[in-house]
């Protein structure tokens, strides 16, 4: 199938050469003979501009001007080397900073304190910090040597990375979107405002969710999963991430035709919220995981994943070309769903099934002073404010341990949106004005997203069964589908009609909706009330 091409943003990372100190003494000769250097090269079309240069380290000579492994360095002052290279165009942002650090065992800074790694055993060697703006990931490396070249430092002493020793730090990609269709991806309702709500714990473990209007509509909003929590959206994917959607900070004095006027949509790698490290040689994993995250958001959206003729009747262009972005398309052998409809729906049964099964009065101060509660809340602390015996607390909370997470003492409820749930429904069964099938439905309606009775989790499965993503925060309904054939299409929509309908939901909503979908000729946006015959009524 056919998507949108993501392009790299940021990253950042450490590259380290074992092969001694010789790019650090050549770099040093060089800006000793000169203070700086200059030069330029050309790279698949491009023109480079080159400077070597150079900063204080702030690190201390060896002891006795000899490392430990026999090297002599006759400098009484350290410095680092920076190697900058940026493309000649208009923007001047597509580049690379790489800078030359000496290692040797038992380095250390001039007031004393360790600058290697604790574990340095690669004797004399030298680290390159990398800092990369709109290039390739496995591209850096090839701009490093072509940069040394040109200023006459030999590009050989980049070549022999070890990468059990460098790592990435950091790694992003994006797209840029229309302003006019970026709305829900930022919306209450949309992907990542779900994805926060939904995925993290009430209290426990990492969450981070900024949603931030302060100088226009969507202009900053984030949400940051943990490996964890990126499983349950993808079960097959591992690395911490950070999506976005975002403006720059001047977006609003530009015309509706510079690219700076419209947001990005971005994803990238957090490495600070795992305990695991990618080297350069996972750059394609991590290439994979980011597109497929921001794929999936706009998925989730309800945006084409590929661009659209402008004057097709999609009504406007959906991405906005930059000078780095060019909105092609690409060939993908998937476009992953979020499945956050899976995720909730799962909860919601969850305290349905619990509630309906009754709960005890330790079971239900529980849950009041875990709704309650902002902070770290351990069995003890529920027994003292109820004045209940812990191992009662304890054997209550394993009984509901289906809403609530116990790790290391403390607990918390499993998510957010388990917790709107519950909190009505609490106050029900404590007035016991309830039974607990109405607690439960009146829990429900408090929830964001409204209840789902058994046949809208019928329709909620048929959806997902044939990879049908209906999205209603307009006011026409929007329905995206899954690659088709033949007459597959008014099938499909003859057989979601029926789970629409006995689902209690307006046929004439469902009639009114546009579907998106694609055939072997190509992308396709059309009504749905086609799939019945003009003057035909759903019925």
């Amino acid at each position: 199938m056919k998507a949108v091409e993501t392009v790299p943003h940021e990253y950042a990372a450490n590259y380290v050469y074992p092969d001694g100190l010789g790019p650090w003494f050549g770099a040093a000769r060089l800006c000793d003979a000169t203070g700086s250097r200059r030069g330029s090269f050309r790279l698949d079309g491009e023109t480079w501009r080159v400077t070597l240069s150079y900063q204080e380290s702030g690190l201390a000579p060896p002891d006795g001007g000899t490392t430990p492994d026999g090297t002599r360095v006759e400098f009484d002052t350290l410095r680092e080397f920076r190697l900058n290279a940026v493309v000649d165009d208009d923007v001047g942002e597509k580049k690379v900073k790489a800078l030359i650090q000496p290692r040797w065992r038992g380095l250390q800074s001039k007031s004393g304190k360790d600058a290697a790694r604790p574990l340095w055993d690669l004797g004399d060697a030298v680290n390159v910090r990398v800092n990369a703006s709109n290039v390739e990931f496995d591209t850096v490396e090839t701009v490093i040597q072509r940069a040394a070249g040109a200023v006459t430092l030999d590009p050989m002493h980049f070549e022999n990375r070890t990468d059990a020793y460098s790592v990435v730090i950091d790694a992003a990609r994006y797209v840029r979107l229309d302003d006019d269709v970026s709305g829900p991806i930022h919306g209450r309702e949309g992907p990542i405002a779900r994805m926060g709500h939904l995925l993290e714990s009430d209290r426990s473990g990492y969450r981070k969710v900024v949603q931030d209007d302060t100088k226009r509509s969507g202009y900053y909003h984030t949400v940051t999963l943990g490996s964890t929590r990126v499983r349950e959206c993808f079960p097959d994917h591992e690395i911490p991430r950070e999506l976005k959607h975002y403006y720059a900070r001047e977006s609003e004095s530009f015309p509706d035709d510079h690219p700076l006027a419209h947001p990005k949509v971005e994803a990238s790698y957090q490495s600070s919220r795992w305990d695991r490290t990618l080297r350069p040689t996972d750059h394609d994993d991590l290439v994979s995981e980011l597109e497929e995250t921001i794929l999936a958001t706009i998925n989730e959206a309800g945006l084409p994943t590929q661009p659209l003729n402008d004057d097709g009747d999609g009504g406007g262009r959906t991405y906005v070309p930059d000078a780095y972005f060019e909105a092609s398309t690409i060939d993908r052998s998937r476009v992953l769903p979020l499945n956050l409809e899976r995720v909730e729906s799962d909860q919601r049964n969850v305290v349905i099934r619990q509630l309906m099964n009754g709960l005890s009065p330790v079971e239900l101060d529980s849950l009041q002073t875990l709704v309650a509660d902002g902070g770290e809340v351990s069995p003890a602390d529920i027994a003292d404010q109820h004045d209940w015996h812990p191992d009662s607390v304890r054997r209550g909370l394993r009984r509901i341990e289906d809403m609530v997470i116990r790790e290391h003492g403390s607990v918390a409820l499993r998510s957010h949106y388990v917790a709107e749930q519950v909190v009505e429904a609490i106050d029900d069964a404590c007035e016991g004005v309830r039974n607990a099938v109405g607690t439960a439905a009146n829990a429900l309606q408090n929830a964001e997203r409204d209840a789902l009775d058994d046949r809208t989790d019928e329709l909620i499965a048929f959806c997902q069964a044939n990879g049908i993503h209906i999205d209603e925060r307009e006011a026409r309904i929007r329905v995206r589908m899954n690659d088709l054939a033949g007459d597959a299409w008014a099938d499909l929509i003859t057989r979601l009609k029926r789970y629409w309908v006995e689902a209690g939901r307006d046929p004439e909503r469902l009639k009114d909706a546009m579907t998106h979908y694609r055939d072997n000729a190509g992308p396709k946006i059309r009504p749905a009330r086609s799939a019945w015959g003009r003057g035909q009524t759903l019925q």
